[in-house]
């Protein structure tokens, strides 16, 4: 199953980005960090959207950078307009989450690193945990569906006769 994560960032707070990729080596999990993600020549705001539109998490590190940054605020937006789960990771204290995500609860990194990273790497696995089981019931439930199916099909011939 692919699950796929976006991470919005200040290229400023790479540091940061990297300890969060880092703490996801060895899951299945694809995250598209930009400054790995797209190759020179790339279409840079296509390949962002494109990744934003298909991912399954949209990761936030918010930052002193990111709220000067001129594409994390439209990358926020455009996450928000597509109803993307959103999970902020705050690195600096005494900032506040921008507009249309302020209402939502963050992982504070700037309090404990370590903490929040292993938490960070806690719910971005439990979200895909949590799609697989999904998958997997919705795979269930059509068998069940075909099978219920087959038998219907095998009476009415049975009935026929």
């Amino acid at each position: 199953m692919n699950f796929k994560v976006f991470v919005s960032y200040s290229t400023h707070d790479i540091t940061q980005v990297t300890q969060l990729q880092q703490q996801l080596i060895g899951t299945s999990i694809e995250v598209f960090v930009a400054e790995h993600s797209v190759a020179p020549s790339q279409d840079l705001a296509l390949a962002i959207t494109t990744a934003i539109e298909q991912c399954d998490l949209f990761v936030l590190l918010w930052s002193k950078n990111a709220q000067t940054s001129a594409w994390v605020p439209q990358e926020i937006g455009k996450a928000t307009a597509l109803k993307k789960k959103i999970l902020p990771l705050v690195l600096d204290d005494g900032i506040n989450l921008p507009g249309f995500i302020q209402n939502l609860k963050y992982l504070p990194v700037h309090q404990n690193p370590t903490v929040a990273l292993v938490q960070a790497r806690q719910i971005i696995v439990g979200a895909y945990e949590q799609k697989n089981n999904q998958i997997a019931a919705a795979a269930q439930a059509e068998k069940e569906k075909l099978a219920l199916m087959g038998i219907g099909a095998f009476l009415l011939w049975a009935f026929s006769k």
